[in-house]
């Protein structure tokens, strides 16, 4: 792309596609349901609120600098090596895990279509083909199209504000009480329903990636930054607020719902949009599976070149000039633990919406990061003021809030081990660091 061609409005519209807005609606409403009831659009606007904080802490850095960077390098050069370190860990945890969740999310949805046809084909099958797909779009450095990928996304948020449209407009003027008093909310938990909600969001950050092509970008970059939160969180409070109240009087309430939409669209006669949906979903999953192997095979070989990681890491493939070996070890845990879970029995919804939370947990702590970082970034410039200490300060007491709710109260199995597994990780991460820094 070239130098200064892409507008606040384009760069905040590929923002936003990278986010995926649709898949909220489509697949992630149903879980946010079961764990936060009638309280989902408080979760959304918690969690929304939350995130606006960060991105003004990640906004320090892009509005004083154009160079694309990543978390990892933010954490690594403002807190020390040992803290990047840990850094880096918890972004190939988060990003690996939203790969194996999109990677179960696009079995479920290339599984549905197959069915339409009358075709069954295993999920398994499906991972593995598409898992190949996005291996070698990510070696060969092939990008998807912007273009293609702003439009599908269009096109699947269009269709989702369709829906939302017809649902409040049947509903009347009215708002529905029980969620306005919440009642019934949060039975799931707070602090998972808000750590998942955080997973709907993941992409925001994704602006600071266009400092070479965006007009203006010390300017255009950090408005784009904030301004994708804020429709994200406007999009999920609204649709899932409808979603609620149009399958309120369904045969199944919204968390028994697999695929909610369809049922949307049936109850309102609009069944011949649901192929669509489905298609849109796809390739909207897609773009986030092969966006978190990019990322996740990229941090994987700046923490190589940090000495972090086996030197193999750093191996650049010549004919592409791409990180092979990183990307090839992504892929291939990502595709490796959607394979077992399922050999497991686990279903493919199931793996989506564990690994969802899962990776939650590393997008917390990175963010924490990130906003001390951003702190000691501007003193070091001599740019400290006292709002930007209380944006840090804000934003690392809500994120730690919403991490204490994690554990406390004691959720249900399988989650009451997520946290720990992760802590467990993190921890092992640590250790190996120390253990090539003494080798070293």
């Amino acid at each position: 792309m070239k130098a200064g061609s892409l507008s606040f409005i384009e760069v905040l519209a590929t923002s936003i596609a990278l986010i995926g807005p649709s898949m909220t609606p489509l697949l992630i409403a149903p879980y946010m349901y079961a764990l936060a009831g009638n309280g989902t659009w408080l979760a959304y606007v918690f969690g929304g609120t939350m995130l606006v904080f960060v991105a003004l802490c990640i906004n320090q850095f892009a509005r004083r600098s154009t160079a694309a960077g990543s978390m990892y390098h933010y954490v690594a050069e403002h807190l020390g090596p040992a803290t990047g370190a840990i850094g880096g860990w918890t972004l190939l945890w988060s990003y690996g895990f939203v790969a194996t969740a999109v990677l179960g999310a696009m079995a479920l949805f290339v599984g549905k279509l197959f069915d339409t046809m009358g075709m069954h084909v295993p999920a398994a099958a499906i991972v593995i083909v598409l898992a190949a797909v996005a291996w070698q779009l990510a070696y060969r450095g092939v990008q998807v199209s912007a273009i293609v990928m702003l439009v599908l996304e269009a096109i699947s948020v269009g269709i989702v504000c369709l829906l939302v449209a017809i649902v409040l407009h049947a509903h009347g003027p009215t708002l529905d009480a029980k969620q306005v008093h919440v009642a019934g909310g949060f039975p799931g938990g707070v602090g998972f329903a808000i750590a998942f909600a955080v997973f709907s969001f993941v992409g925001f950050e994704s602006a600071t990636a266009f400092g070479a092509e965006a007009k203006q970008p010390l300017v255009t970059i950090p408005r784009a930054v904030i301004a994708s939160v804020l429709f994200a969180t406007a999009f999920f409070v609204i649709a899932t607020y409808a979603q609620i109240v149009g399958l309120a009087h369904a045969p199944q309430p919204l968390d028994k719902q697999q695929f909610p939409m369809q049922t949307l669209v049936d109850i309102y006669g609009l069944g011949y949009l649901a192929i669509p949906i489905t298609i849109g979903a796809v390739f909207s999953a897609f773009s986030v599976c092969l966006a978190c192997i990019t990322t996740g095979g990229r941090i994987a070989y700046a923490m190589a070149e940090a000495k972090v990681l086996p030197p193999a890491f750093t191996r650049i493939e010549p004919n592409h000039a791409t990180p092979n070996v990183a990307v090839t070890a992504v892929i291939a845990t990502t595709a490796a633990a959607a394979l077992i879970a399922l050999a497991f029995g686990v279903s493919p919804i199931d793996i989506f919406d564990n690994c969802g939370t899962l990776s939650s947990f590393g997008f917390i702590l990175i963010y924490m990061l990130v906003a001390i970082a951003a702190a000691v970034f501007c003193k070091r410039v001599g740019a400290l003021k006292t709002i930007d200490l209380a944006i840090s300060a804000i934003a690392v007491l809500l994120l730690l809030l919403t991490a204490v709710t994690l554990f406390y109260p004691v959720p249900a199995p399988p989650q009451r081990w997520f946290g720990y597994s992760f802590v467990a990780f993190v921890g092992a991460g640590f250790v190996w660091f120390r253990a090539t820094k003494a080798s070293g």
